[in-house]
């Protein structure tokens, strides 16, 4: 389990060079999107909302209509719309490139820029009056979700790619919601061991204006693996994989040469407060002879040395 988290580590440094790396390699007739499957779901997922009520992180994108204004200085008050190239123009401050920044940042960029040459402790407000740019939402195990701008076409590498790239504990698959064209939201689950480790660009798909990319965190248990391994040590694993007994101690590098695999302690705690133990035979569980018991989550497994 831990190998899988270092894997997708290195994906989160190294997920820009990914996309344009796959982006790079593509046909003309590898431009046109893929269809998947797209399940229809009964309600629609509580993630970032449509735009017309836009969360805080909403980032402003190109032809969005702001209005800005600074408490007591009516002359820098003003209605403006953010130019193709992701600026706007006020008075005293000349151009800003204001796309991509959330309407705080932009409130306390210019705050910072009045402050320092013309007014005293600025008090800035900025409302987006309309939202014309085509935005994404990225949430889940990514390093900035958000709501990110559309600009012309984007795969689902590019968007996780916009929200900082993956980040760790991640499930198994990415999920994007859609609107369909019956009202009804459709969930169009990615395998992201094909989309990412297995380097499968047929499932780099295009993405659509107001998709909502939720990328799933997998609950994690601890087992405390102790005594004669190599490695004993406190390891997080998916709750919905199961480990065993062999499993815990094949994560801590195996026994030592003077492991006693005949005794091996289970100590648990279980729901009411009382502890219990188990004894059992790694020897036999080896070679299939005997089972091999399914750990609890916060199970100690103790492997006493043995003396000869």
């Amino acid at each position: 389990m831990k190998k899988r988290t270092l894997v997708a580590l290195g994906l989160i440094f190294g997920g820009a060079a990914a996309v344009a790396e796959q982006e790079g390699r593509k046909s003309p007739a590898e431009e046109q999107p893929v269809v998947l499957e797209a399940r229809p779901v009964a309600t629609a997922p509580q993630f970032p909302g449509p735009l017309s009520s836009p969360r805080s992180d909403y980032r402003i994108g190109r032809q969005d209509l702001l209005e800005i204004s600074v408490f007591d200085v009516e002359e820098l008050d003003q209605t403006v719309r953010v130019a193709d190239d992701g600026s706007i123009t006020m008075p005293l401050l000349g151009t800003l490139d204001v796309a991509g920044l959330t309407k705080t940042e932009l409130e306390q960029m210019i705050a910072k820029l009045l402050a320092e040459r013309y007014v005293r402790n600025p008090q800035v407000t900025v409302f987006v009056k309309e939202y014309t740019s085509k935005q994404i939402a990225v949430s889940g195990a990514v390093k900035k979700p958000g709501t990110y701008e559309m600009l012309g076409r984007k795969t689902l590498l590019e968007m996780i790619s916009m929200a900082g790239g993956l980040d760790k504990d991640l499930g198994k698959e990415i999920i994007i919601f859609r609107q369909g064209s019956n009202g009804v939201t459709e969930r169009i689950p990615v395998d992201l061991d094909r989309l990412v480790y297995g380097a499968d660009p047929s499932l780099n798909v295009a993405v659509a204006p107001n998709d909502i990319i939720y990328v799933p965190t997998v609950e994690k248990v601890r087992i405390f693996v102790s005594g004669a391994v190599k490695n004993p040590d406190l390891y997080e694993v998916p709750r919905d994989e199961p480990v065993t007994v062999l499993k815990a101690i094949t994560l801590a590098g195996g026994t030592t040469d003077r492991a006693a695999e005949k005794k091996v302690q289970i100590m648990r705690t279980e729901e009411d407060g009382s502890r219990v133990r188990f004894v059992v035979n790694l020897r036999l569980i080896k070679r299939g002879k005997a089972e091999d018991p399914i750990l609890h989550p916060d199970d100690i497994v103790l492997i006493p040395e043995a003396f000869f």
